[in-house]
């Protein structure tokens, strides 16, 4: 499961959204037999049309595509996919049959029609067939078994269940908790899922003054995810208001109720063979910097209790975080604590959470991503004064 897109409502792009990324919903998701589904077309498709196996040299391309539903934030990457433009490929949609009538390729179409958009659909060859799913509906693709489920958001939108020898993948974002036979369909949806991909945009304040969009909290996907005995839960489709530090706390508190508890982020791969799911960066985010090299020691706890303590270097620095290399690897998503060792200690020690594994290319050693938590460390300091 690769995350392309991951923000909701509407693409942002500033430093405070950096790390976990800007683009609005687009998932793919790999079978085992190597059959590909795309799922949702949001800004993030552009990043998948540059990844490996969708260019020119990977023609003819034969793929999948599941919409949950036809609001902007979720089709609006489709023209800027270049695979649809060449007509070798072939791609089969599937979606709910939109509000209102018209079709599923009439609403796909909209986005394109004149004055908003230079050219229209028929460019797009590669669209070649559409099929409208209803509620409840099973299938197969290729080497996978499908299901989609109603959720709770206007004008209607579909959950999705892929289920393989493998493992299970569920992805059930603009779903709004509080109608009873959707919170039931919902956790039938997630029932044992490996990876349970959650509507997480509001906060629980948020969520009380915003009934009626459609949309959910880290704490509803907590509680889904405990019902459902879901084995990861990855919050998603975040508010475009949500900085880097609001995310991680809401990864924060979640992991306190359900510790294997992620943030979805542009370039994070979950690669699932139950009971075991593994998350690592492929794409890392890239961001202002200043390059430097200063000796660090980073100290957290793993998710079994036990201490993680090593010292390396810092590579770089940002606004709101750093890139440090050490010879122990810390947990994905841990809380951990980054110290400057040429520095007064006190006043260099800086909270925060860990947003990519990788390599560095230089040493072979890990490469660890971290946010900061600003506001935790503003608060610290000024205590002392």
């Amino acid at each position: 499961v690769r995350f392309h897109g991951v923000r909701g409502s509407n693409p942002t792009c500033d430093v405070r959204t950096w790390h976990y990324g800007g683009n609005t919903p687009c998932i793919e998701v790999e079978t085992p037999a190597g059959h590909r589904i795309i799922i949702d077309g949001g800004t993030g498709l552009r990043s998948l049309g540059r990844g490996s196996g969708w260019g020119p040299d990977s023609v003819p391309i034969e793929a999948s595509w599941l919409f949950s539903h036809y609001h902007w934030d979720h089709i609006q990457g489709l023209p800027f996919f270049p695979p649809l433009y060449e007509a070798r490929n072939r791609f089969k949609f599937y979606g709910l049959r939109p509000d209102g009538g018209g079709g599923m390729e009439a609403a796909l179409q909209g986005q394109m029609l004149r004055p908003y958009f230079p050219v229209d659909m028929s460019l797009l060859v590669a669209a070649q067939a559409f099929a409208e799913v209803d509620p409840g509906s099973t299938w197969r693709i290729e080497d996978a078994a499908v299901e989609a489920i109603p959720l709770n958001h206007p004008q209607g939108c579909l959950g999705f269940r892929i289920e393989t020898d493998q493992g299970v993948v569920v992805y059930a974002t603009d779903n709004e908790p509080g109608d009873p036979k959707g919170d039931e369909a919902v956790r039938y949806l997630a029932r044992g899922a490996d990876v349970l991909v959650y509507d997480a945009q509001y906060s629980p304040a948020m969520l009380r003054q915003r009934r009626g969009w459609g949309h959910s909290s880290w704490l509803e996907g907590v509680a889904v995810a405990k019902s459902a005995r879901a084995r990861s839960l990855v919050l998603f489709h975040h508010d475009p208001d949500s900085d880097d530090a609001t995310v991680g706390r809401f990864v924060q508190m979640a992991r306190e109720q359900w510790p294997d508890t992620c943030a979805a982020a542009e370039g994070l791969q979950a690669t699932v063979r139950t009971p075991t799911v593994t998350f690592e960066s492929t794409s890392p985010r890239v961001g202002p910097r200043v390059t430097t090299r200063l000796p660090v020691r980073v100290r957290g706890r793993r998710s079994d209790g036990s201490p993680m303590d090593a010292e390396g270097y810092l590579v770089n620095l940002t606004l709101t975080g750093t890139y440090v290399v050490v010879p122990d690897t810390p947990e994905l998503s841990s809380e951990v604590e980054v110290t400057l060792l040429e520095s007064d200690q006190l006043a260099a020690a800086m909270p925060g959470h860990v947003v990519r594994v990788d390599k560095d290319p230089e040493t072979g050693l890990p490469g660890v991503g971290i946010v900061f938590r600003l506001e935790e460390e503003i608060r610290r300091l000024a205590g002392k004064r």
